[in-house]
């Protein structure tokens, strides 16, 4: 059996070895043609027959990258004369690791036990869903307990400390690690010990409440007021002591960081000692029980609800037949493992092609390992010098064991030049990360320009660089122009470098974008401002406004906006027309009026109320809100809205404001909106209505992520963070930030591996979640635990893990930049640039406004940058560039009454003057006895087709038949009859005869004819041509006495005129004779005109 069991590790570790041998990695660092690399790779293994285009799995980071992966491997395959395998390439698997995870698992849906149409959470849902599971774990007492310890532990000290979502990051660590219950409740031990090491041993006796501390604190400050230490530090002294007894009083404890601040207190001199005894005591409180079980029960709670809340969200998902995306790569992990599945990936796997593999998170690397046992082929491209997504779970540690396990890059394996940026760029990032990276071979760092000053054999440029394009890399220096040492606070810095970039682009240097091959001035669209945090980004892009200039940037606040409150305020009234605060927004927003005006209007409605007239209601916004009302009932969200938007014009309105382009797009963002509330109640299997989607985005908007149109357009400035710039580029990139403290802390999340060496046969193994919790708010600076944490192994480990991962950013951020590279700085400190190119020593400068040397040098280049100093003042004015014209459609006149083109005789009047003459009837056969209107209209409908059908010259027997089977064919066998038929035919053709003579007959004789550019037309049922002229005699269905015959007749006048003007115009003002036939009384009667007096 131990035979057996060594046999098969062996064999297991013999196959682990093999897949390094096959296991190609190849490094592209930034700009050095990474997609042409791997459309290369795949076109030469397809070409020469090693893999089937169905044999072929390849991850990319975006939906994009794998379009543009697979357009570029079918246009190469094309133009070398392979279509049978650009055709088949639809048939690989090419796609983001959840596309391919889902198609993976509805192809293996029976081993992996979930439906092939597995339902697979969106983002979206997944935070409403999980609420709903943490909703039913948080008890009372469990929230209770939560915001107590919150308040002790000084979570709540600035504002409300949102203690659900460190559960939630929880969670979401866990899950994507992993993790089951038992290595999580070996975590939640673990945290707390390995905390616990830099507290002293607890001491049972001290207590800190208002039995011991009270009567210390009181006798203090008697002691101070009655010294003659009348100084200003020791009155504030006095001042923060009184309110701490009061608070001691009132509620019986302090908070842990109010003794910290107790035992930092500061007096004069001369009091020094009348406040060692209280400080002394107040720093024993890290020895006291509770101290510590608070620290401990918060670590605790915090893991419990997590588990908890885990438990209930994995039985809400099966109760529904769910999962997520978490889920799918977990089940997905596993079903790897299934030997029926391993077969079949063997048979068929021949290449697996990893894009961006520094990205991935530990378990998707698992993934691609085991995948990496069934290819033939294996390929990983990335770089680990942009591996910035470790808050996402990527992990460069894991990677970076990977590719010492495959025996590291070979060096046919480096892309090794750069084909982005210009020289000097390139040689800069060059000098500033071959040191920052030292533990990288400097062949995977540098890489040699394509893009050269001077063009020869190894430029891609047809010719030397323009000299008016100048130095590569500038360098702002902005300066306050204010006395003293003391710098201006926030925005100073963003408004500096908006002003000094609206200068740069006044003076129009020549750039050349990506895909253009002639220089061209610069433009604000070719700018990029990066930024280390979405809140800085805010910021500069207000500075930008307020420069003249636009900013691409979603930015919050879509609903505070005035063209989107001007909509909803619509919105609201339409779901209530009582809403008296939309109405008064609606006469602020459209009816342009003043808000005193709007009050004195309100007032006065309000004394004279009736219950027959509502507020508002007289002006033409709400008139045509409320007939709107009506036309909604039955309409969704997104449907009221556009009806809203176009029947009241509301465009026209918001444009007249000026800033179109960014107002419009808030218009469209919001109406996308509306789509997203409806595919996600679709999901969720909730209505929608406009009530709902009025409380959506008020949901939205709590949560900070009601985001405005980025407003994207050549003239506006592109704002983003360092972490969003990944994979984009622009011609100048303008690196803020440069001076953000770096963030080394230990408290909150952390995973912790057990052992030294990555274990590659088991990736997520060997190590546990660590959460610690900081209890003393803004107060940890100088006591003995941050004292204690900084010298230990951890803190060391934390800040050696920041220094890279921040070097990492910063070379994200430079390697954007094509044509110019700006760091802007100010008298404090660049501290970011300064760390990384002095090892961690931030207080040691980089660049210098007095030199335009800067201290990069590289192959023998020393570098220099253009240097120039921007003096400002405190403050900036507005600037506010002139306004465009706008360009619209003309303003609607609304419904206005059009003639028709066709004439509508039953609707319409003769023409002034003219009024129809009945003549006198004339009989020719006798009335038809029938019982009710329905035996009439049917009879009149037979009658009608017999006239157009029969002739007495048919046969006897023929006329006899027909007559027969229309009558069948009408159902009127009960009250007509055959005879009846021809005997009232013989009538009606002896009548015609010896009235007209009719040297030709016409039935059924159709007519079309303009009247004033309108067309009449209709279908003669007789037209008689007479030695006299024409006569036009039409069947009339209708029965009753003279009286209503003769009314009747006269209704149709205008289709006799109009018919007899027909004819007239055919046959040239011939004379024309018109008369009604009532059928069913056996009558005629002439229709004349006469004129009207």
């Amino acid at each position: 059996m131990e035979k057996a069991q060594k046999g098969l590790l062996s064999s297991e570790n013999n196959h682990s070895k093999t897949i390094f041998l096959r296991l190609k990695i190849i490094s592209a660092g930034a700009g050095s043609g990474k997609t042409y690399r791997l459309t290369s790779e795949m076109v030469a293994l397809l070409k020469d027959g090693k893999v089937r285009p169905n044999g072929i799995i390849a991850t990319t980071f975006t939906n994009k990258a794998a379009a543009e992966l697979q357009e570029r491997v079918r246009v190469r395959l094309l133009e070398e004369g392979y279509a049978r395998e650009a055709d088949e390439l639809t048939n690989a698997l090419i796609g983001t690791v959840h596309s391919l995870g889902v198609k993976l698992l509805k192809r293996f849906a029976f081993e992996a036990g979930v439906s092939p149409e597995v339902a697979i959470i969106a983002d979206d849902d997944h935070q409403v869903l999980f609420n709903q599971s943490l909703s039913t774990v948080l008890t009372h007492d469990r929230v209770e307990k939560m915001e107590y310890l919150c308040d002790r532990l000084g979570l709540h000290k600035r504002q409300r400390y949102d203690w659900r979502r460190i559960v939630k990051s929880l969670t979401e660590v866990a899950r994507t690690n992993d993790f089951d219950r038992e290595v999580l409740e070996k975590s939640k031990r673990l945290s707390f010990e390995s905390f616990r090491a830099f507290l002293p041993e607890p001491r049972p006796g001290i207590r800190m409440n208002a039995q011991t501390a009270a009567p210390l604190i009181e006798q203090t400050i008697e002691a101070l007021k009655n010294s003659e230490d009348t100084t200003k530090i020791t009155q504030t002294a006095i001042k923060t002591l009184t309110g701490l007894l009061q608070e001691l009083r009132l509620r019986g404890e302090l908070f842990w960081h109010q003794w910290v601040s107790i035992s930092k207190l500061k007096t004069g001199a001369k009091s020094k000692d009348l406040v060692e005894d209280l400080k002394d005591f107040a720093q024993k409180h890290e020895q006291s029980p509770d101290f510590q079980e608070d620290i401990q029960c918060f670590i605790e709670q915090i893991f419990d609800i997590a588990i908890a809340a885990i438990r209930e969200y994995d039985d809400y998902k099966k109760r529904r037949g769910l999962i997520d995306y978490t889920d799918m790569e977990v089940m997905i992990k596993r079903l790897l493992k299934n030997p029926a599945v391993q077969d079949v990936l063997s048979a068929e796997l021949d290449l697996l092609l990893v894009d961006e593999f520094q990205d991935t998170s530990p378990i998707q690397l698992e993934i691609f390992l085991q995948l990496s046992r069934f290819a033939q082929y294996s390929i990983w491209v990335g770089d680990p010098k942009q591996s910035i997504y470790g808050f996402r779970g990527a992990e460069p540690a894991l990677m970076q064991a990977i590719i010492e396990k495959a025996g590291g890059v070979r060096p046919e394996d480096i892309q090794k030049h750069s084909w982005r940026s210009r020289e000097d760029i390139v040689f800069a990032t060059n000098a500033l990360f071959v040191k920052a990276f030292s533990d990288l071979p400097p062949e995977q760092v540098a890489l040699i320009p394509k893009r050269r000053k001077k063009a020869g054999p190894d430029s891609i440029t047809p010719a030397d660089e323009p000299p008016e394009m100048g130095e590569a890399l500038i360098h702002w220096h902005l300066k306050p122009d204010v006395p003293g040492k003391r710098l201006p606070g926030k925005p100073w810095m963003e408004d500096a470098i908006a002003t000094t970039l609206r200068v740069f682009l006044d003076r129009a240097p020549l750039v050349l974008p990506k895909g253009e091959r002639t220089y061209r001035p610069v433009r604000p669209g070719d700018v990029a401002i990066l930024c280390k945090t979405n809140a800085q980004c805010q910021d500069m892009a207000d500075a930008l406004y307020r420069a003249g200039l636009k900013a691409a940037i979603s930015r919050t606040g879509l609903l505070q906006t005035a063209e989107i409150k001007l909509i909803l305020a619509g919105l609201k009234f339409i779901l209530n027309k009582y809403d008296s605060l939309s109405i008064a927004e609606i006469l602020l927003l459209a009816a342009d009026l003043k808000v005193e005006e709007i009050i004195e209007d309100r007032l006065q409605y309000l004394e004279t109320e009736s219950p027959d007239h509502k507020w508002g209601e007289q002006n033409e916004f709400i008139g045509q809100l409320n007939r709107l009302r009506e036309q909604v009932v039955e309409l969704s969200s997104a449907e009221i809205l556009n009806l809203l938007l176009e029947e009241l014009d509301l465009r026209r309105i918001i444009v007249s404001w000026g800033k179109v382009e960014q107002r419009l797009a808030n218009v469209d963002v919001l109406r996308q909106l509306a789509l997203q509330y409806e595919e996600a109640c679709n999901r969720l299997y909730t209505a929608a209505s406009l009530g709902g989607f009025l409380l959506w985005l008020n949901d939205l908007e709590a949560e900070g992520r009601d985001y405005q149109g980025s407003g994207e357009s050549p003239d506006a400035v592109q704002v983003l963070t360092y972490h969003k710039s990944k994979g984009l580029e622009w011609p100048v990139v303008i690196c803020h930030s440069l001076e953000a403290p770096l963030k080394s802390d230990v408290w909150g999340i952390d995973i912790v591996p057990e052992t030294a060496e990555v274990d590659l046969d088991n990736l997520l193994g060997n190590r546990w979640l660590r959460y610690w919790v900081n209890p003393y708010a803004d107060q940890i600076k100088g006591t003995p635990l941050f004292e204690r944490i900084e010298a230990s192994n951890t803190k060391q480990a934390r800040y050696q893990k920041a220094l890279r991962e921040e070097a990492r950013l910063l070379y994200v951020g430079l390697t954007r930049a094509r044509d110019y590279l700006i760091f802007p700085t100010r008298p404090t400190p660049a501290k970011w640039l300064n760390r990384v190119w002095h090892n961690g020593q931030e207080d040691y400068p980089t660049l210098s406004p007095d030199t335009c040397e800067t201290p990069w040098v590289w192959d023998g280049h020393y570098l220099n940058a253009e240097t120039e100093v921007f003096m400002y003042d405190k403050t900036f004015g507005q600037y506010e560039p002139p306004e465009e014209p706008v360009y619209f459609w003309e303003k609607r006149a609304g419904k206005q009454p059009h003639t028709p083109y066709f004439i509508d005789w039953r609707t319409e009047n003769l023409p002034p003057g003219i009024a129809p003459k009945i003549g006198h009837p004339k009989n020719y056969a006798s009335p038809f006895s029938l019982n009710d209107d329905t035996e009439k209209h049917i009879a009149g409908r037979v009658l009608n087709a017999w006239l157009l059908s029969d002739h007495p010259t048919l046969d006897p027997a023929e006329r006899t038949e027909s007559a027969r089977a229309l009558i069948e064919r009408f159902s009127a066998t009960d009250f007509l009859d055959s005879q009846a038929l021809i005997r009232f035919s013989d009538a009606w053709f002896q009548t015609i005869e010896n009235r007209f003579s009719p040297k030709n007959m016409h039935r059924g004789y159709p007519i079309r004819a303009h009247f004033e550019q309108r067309l009449f037309e209709t279908t003669l049922d007789l037209l008689l041509e007479t030695e006299s002229g024409w006569v036009i005699i039409q069947h009339s269905p209708f029965a009753g006495d003279l009286a209503r015959c003769k009314k009747k007749a006269a209704e149709a006048g205008l289709w006799f005129w109009l018919a007899k003007k027909s004819i007239q115009q055919l046959f040239n003002d011939a004379s024309v004779h018109t008369e009604i036939n009532f059928m069913l009384s056996g009558l005629t009667m002439e229709i004349a005109w006469k004129q009207k007096t």
